[in-house]
């Protein structure tokens, strides 16, 4: 009996002194992640996951948008510099861009149908090809939103978690000692920043491309009806 209650004292001298060392400082910041309950563990891989993806559709949304900026504002410049749609289409060369390949569509549209009841024909290809590219533009900016509004949530779970489990460590324990519960307070408030952290970028980028998109995609409408007007001024009226 002696002994087996020397062995629980050694337990939990052992305990205490490990985690009296995470509260000293003696553990880096991975180490005080890698000692955390499974649930934080968990909550914190899903709240860096939601970051990662964040960026790199920050990242590549403002490289696509940039440059469908570019390439559409030099198109509809030459579209409205040419004398017609056929001399645009004697050019030949244009880099891709969203109001290129609505133009494209029209295009083959008409080459494929001739007859005059056929313009109601390429004014829904048009509408269609318009509504693809800016559905393009839109790709991925929703998951922004999702990350905006989900990681403080996920965030604050992980902090009621760690926090319940802190009470948990006072009761079992018996004491509410700093050194014992103080690394689980500190994983638990991690969660909370971290939520932040992952948040707080997306929700300004969300916003900011979905106003870019929302101006380019009024400009390629007003492209696509100007088309349709050109395309049946020059091909359909005259027939």
């Amino acid at each position: 009996m002696n002994a087996l209650a020397l062995i629980g004292l050694l337990a939990q001298t052992a305990e205490t002194v490990v985690e009296t060392n995470v509260s000293a400082g003696q553990q880096s910041f991975m180490q005080l992640v890698l000692s955390a309950n499974i649930v934080v563990q968990l909550t914190l891989l899903l709240l860096v996951f939601f970051s990662v993806v964040s960026w790199a559709i920050i990242g590549s949304k403002y490289r696509q948008l940039k440059k469908n900026k570019k390439r559409s504002n030099r198109f509809f410049q030459f579209f409205w510099q040419a004398k017609s749609v056929d001399a645009i289409v004697a050019k030949g060369n244009f880099r891709v861009s969203p109001a290129f390949n609505i133009f494209k569509v029209g295009v083959d549209t008409v080459r494929d149908n001739r007859d005059p009841r056929a313009a109601q024909v390429v004014e829904k290809e048009i509408k269609r090809a318009t509504e693809d590219e800016i559905e393009q533009m839109e790709y991925g900016i929703p998951f922004l939103a999702t990350t905006a509004s989900a990681c403080p949530f996920l965030g604050l779970f992980g902090t009621v978690w760690g926090v319940l489990f802190a009470f948990w460590k006072i009761g079992r324990t018996g004491t509410s000692s700093l050194a014992i519960i103080g690394p689980h307070l500190a994983e638990a408030l991690l969660t909370t920043a971290i939520g932040l952290i992952a948040a707080i970028p997306a929700i300004i980028f969300y916003n900011y491309y979905v106003t870019r998109v929302r101006v380019m995609s009024k400009d390629l409408s007003d492209f696509a009806d100007d088309l349709n007007t050109r395309i049946d001024r020059e091909y359909f009226s005259a027939v």
